[in-house]
């Protein structure tokens, strides 16, 4: 009879059920909410008869199935609005699990296995979520993007192990990067054939500073309308600072296994994997350089010329990159064009193909035209020298403004 009162005592004030059935069975376990001559599962159920091999089960349709709060403070010992603790002898065991499910919400809903929210306390020690290892291999958080992960092991310690892509929208710190290069994961290995110097010489690099993007909030979970968020700190040095680097449809011309489209549609540059493509031309760089130390290389002309039936050095016609690149309010393009040359223009169009404006060469030799900034949008541009009909090179110039 003890026993069965407090059960019930306990049932009534953790969960404040006014009005409700109680039921208690001959093994002391205890029901809340229902009325039924089947078994109870739970030792503790509420709203229902709870399931087997769960200790305390509560279903409820209220907004917060269970709420603990704590007060008091204490600074000799630690508080716990929760402690939990499992000392398993099965395959598969969780300290604490989390799982949020529902199919049929609508986008501006938004789902969390398990949040965490932490402040008020010395700056520096405030933690969301803190995970601990305490063993000599695993993770102290584990975060995986496919649903079925089978049996993983972690082949040592790590603070963080994340099974799938990772991103970041602010800067990440880190004082070592590694990256899995041994040669018993790889196939098909063979050296670069052909010369990556070419290649590397026709990347352009640009200065530039990152466009903010925006991302969905909701304004409550029954919002209709949606607004739209930051997605990086306008504060931070990644939104304040210069950057520089590549366009990557620029370089997916070039190298495009490099560049890698995302599901959002914008690409990205394998900056990494670039460094093997700079030694390779310090490489063919060095191995020039050799030839000419050694007395092998062959004697070569100026760029611009070569050396006709008489003996005389001709002029070669020919088109060079425009200074300075990417350009402001003007910009330099130098050319070549060989004596003989009846008729030269330079042509302007834009990355669709159009022609946007021309300009005639009169000048045979070195000679150079200056474009002014101020007629053109910002923007990518080709730029092309036609000699008596014929394509000599064309070149990219970048516009900013």
């Amino acid at each position: 009879m003890k026993k069965t009162f407090l059960s019930m005592l306990l049932a009534a004030s953790c969960f404040g059920i006014a009005n409700a059935q109680l039921m208690v069975d001959e093994e002391g376990k205890v029901a809340v909410g229902i009325e039924t001559d089947e078994s109870i599962n739970s030792n503790l159920a509420v709203n229902g008869r709870g399931e087997i091999g769960v200790a305390v089960h509560v279903n409820t349709q209220d907004l917060i199935g269970m709420k603990i709060e704590r007060t008091g403070y204490n600074t000799s010992t630690p508080h716990y609005g929760m402690y939990v603790t499992n000392e398993p002898f099965g395959v598969e065991s969780y300290g604490v699990y989390g799982r949020s499910v529902k199919s049929n919400l609508g986008i501006d809903n938004r789902i969390y296995g398990v949040a965490g929210v932490a402040g008020g306390a010395t700056s520096g020690f405030n933690f969301g979520v803190a995970g601990f290892l305490s063993d000599s291999y695993g993770a102290g958080i584990f975060g995986s993007s496919v649903s079925s992960l089978g049996n993983i092991g972690m082949p040592e310690a790590f603070a963080g192990f994340f099974h799938g892509n990772v991103c970041v929208t602010g800067t990440l710190n880190v004082s070592s990067v590694m990256t899995l290069s041994d040669y018993r994961l790889k196939s098909n290995i063979k050296s670069i054939s052909g010369s990556c110097l070419d290649k590397v010489l026709d990347m352009n690099v640009v200065e530039f500073k990152y466009k903010q993007r925006e991302f969905d909030v909701a304004e409550g979970a029954e919002a209709s309308r949606e607004k739209r968020a930051p997605w990086y700190d306008e504060k931070s040095a990644f939104m304040k600072n210069k950057h520089y680097g590549f366009i990557a449809q620029e370089l997916q011309k070039i190298y495009p296994d490099l560049v890698v489209e995302g599901k959002d549609g914008f690409l990205s540059v394998n900056y990494q994997e670039i460094i093997p493509l700079l030694v390779r031309s310090i490489q063919e760089l060095n191995a020039k350089v050799e030839q000419y130390e050694n007395g092998d290389a062959p004697i070569l002309k100026a760029q611009s010329r070569t050396t006709d039936a008489t003996g005389i050095d001709a002029i070669v016609t020919t088109l060079y990159q425009n200074t300075p690149n990417p350009f402001t309010e003007s910009t330099l393009i130098r050319c070549n064009v060989a004596e003989d040359v009846v008729k030269a223009d330079l042509y302007i169009y834009n990355m669709n193909g159009e022609q946007i404006t021309e300009y005639a060469v009169t000048e045979r030799g070195e000679t150079s035209i200056t474009i002014d900034g101020g007629s053109l949008n910002a923007g990518m541009y080709l730029y092309a020298l036609i000699a008596d009909g014929q394509v000599i090179d064309t070149k990219r110039m970048i516009l900013t403004k």
